[in-house]
């Protein structure tokens, strides 16, 4: 019967935490726009894909060259989204909700694994009140994917200590699914577990058969696509973008950034967290649970690692917060009584209750601010394109991620920044269609010959689209 009590405590806790997770990030995800800039990027680069068939060398139509920033698997399932379910900002950020909501879960049973499902929960409840995490699953970004993939390695690292070796296998297997989700960023499993193992002295599981396999099943598929892809993404991505990001000058961001970024953007849950990492230690010394030490050195290996480049960014150390946020369970259930837990976990169904019933009766269609010119003018952008037969679109000092990936029609632009470059070009010669889209005070600044080339076509608020005159009538019809 005691059993049967457990089992149905945590099958509660656990709905409790996914509805939850999904209210969060999935809330009003539908409503056209939303994306930053990143993620426009990385969503035209995997329309990109979907338009030439080329899923080796992805080309970035954004900077008009090769795709070197990150590893391809967040590219490619995005791309596998785009084919199945159609392009929109939707389906462009749906794998890093799905990784959050995913995550969520692996962090619920990861603090059951390691406590009970007290742990779990409290823990799940603090990620998800983390600043940052439900913002950036709602983008289309590696961050929530890599992180997911990290804690599933670590998680299966645990089962091979204490259920079976065979783990190692998918310890291998998230490991590889991390390198390839964010690059460097997914080789902490190996590095975590290699200082676990080695102040543990457990020297002797390196040599383990399956352990070695795993390593394999980790690093063989990267070397593998290295090789076949290193002359378009891996050469320019280990000199441009690693080398650039570890040693250039131009960057002089001091090395205590993240000492004050997490003590700026985390200090509501940081004490819960230390306090957690005490009792993580002392767990482990009493009670001979050394798995607890994993919680530690994963908490701090991402903030010592990158503050050794000299370019720092606070997502670049979002996959330490499963781990702080397994920690903050842990003082919260020692913390907290019973009964308090209870009426916690209670109020949190009822708040979701009346979310959900809010959401039913206003589903609220209210666009994003980030780029919302670009958003509601692109499918009108896209009927004038389709009258064309050829043509030329200019972007003069507008996002050219956002330009590419919310208009259907586009697959390549010429941006322009300097205005005297935007004069010269508006101004040559052209055997077809010319098109610029231009903030209405700047066309206004141009010069006289240039401005009287052109007649606007398209108008909203402060954005225009402008075209050579001697251009057909075009029909618009604005949404």
């Amino acid at each position: 019967m005691n059993n049967l009590v457990i089992k149905v405590k945590y099958n509660y806790l656990l709905f409790i935490l996914l509805w939850m997770a999904a209210i969060l990030i999935f809330a009003y995800a539908w409503v056209p726009g939303g994306l930053d800039v990143d993620s426009c990027n990385y969503a035209a680069v995997a329309k990109e894909i979907l338009r030439t068939n080329k899923w080796l060398g992805l080309y970035d139509p954004v900077y008009q060259g090769v795709f070197y920033y990150h590893f391809p698997l967040c590219i490619w399932i995005t791309a596998l989204f785009f084919k199945f379910f159609g392009i929109t900002a939707f389906t462009a950020k749906l794998f890093s909700m799905i990784s959050g909501v995913l995550l969520v879960g692996a962090i619920f049973y990861f603090g059951k694994l390691l406590k009970n499902h007290w742990v779990g929960f409290f823990a799940g409840v603090s990620f998800l009140l983390t600043n940052h995490i439900v913002r950036l699953s709602r983008q289309c970004r590696m961050d929530l994917p890599v992180s997911l993939f990290i804690t599933l390695a670590i998680l299966s690292f645990i089962l091979t200590q204490r259920c079976s070796r065979l783990y190692y296998l998918f310890f291998g297997l998230f490991t590889c699914l991390a390198i390839f989700s964010k690059d460097v960023f997914g080789l902490a499993p190996l590095i975590i577990v290699f200082i676990y193992l080695v102040m543990r002295w457990r020297w002797k599981e390196f040599l383990h058969p399956l352990f070695i396999l795993g390593i394999l099943i980790a690093v063989g598929p990267v070397f593998g696509w290295i090789w076949l892809d290193h002359k378009t993404l891996f050469d320019p991505w280990f000199n441009w973008n690693f080398l650039h990001l570890l040693k250039s000058p131009t960057f002089n961001i001091p090395w205590y950034y993240y000492i004050w970024a997490i003590t700026t953007k985390y200090f509501y849950f940081l004490p819960f967290a230390i306090y957690g990492g005490y009792l993580a230690i002392k767990e482990a010394r009493n009670n001979k649970k050394y798995e607890f030490y994993l919680l530690i050195i994963w908490a701090l290996i991402f903030p010592l690692a990158f503050s050794f480049g000299r370019q720092k960014l606070h997502y670049f150390i979002l996959p330490i917060y499963p781990a702080a946020s397994l920690l903050v369970g842990m003082t919260c259930e020692r913390l907290l009584k019973e009964p308090i837990k209870l009426k916690i976990a209670a109020s949190i169904k009822y708040i979701l209750i009346i979310a959900g019933i809010v959401m039913l009766c206003f589903p609220l269609n209210i666009r994003s601010k980030r780029f919302s010119e670009t958003v509601h003018t692109a499918p009108a952008i896209d009927q004038i394109l389709k009258q064309l037969p050829e043509y030329e679109f200019i972007v003069y000092n507008q996002d050219v991620a956002a330009i590419l990936f919310y208009s259907q029609e586009l697959s390549r632009v010429k941006y322009i920044k300097d205005k005297a470059s935007l004069e010269e070009a508006l101004t040559a010669p052209y055997a077809k269609a010319r098109l610029c889209y231009i903030n209405e005070q700047d066309f206004l600044g141009l010069n006289l010959s240039a401005r009287e080339k052109y007649r606007t076509i398209l108008k909203y608020k402060n954005k225009i689209v402008i075209v050579s005159p001697r251009e057909p009538p075009l029909t618009v019809v604005l949404p």
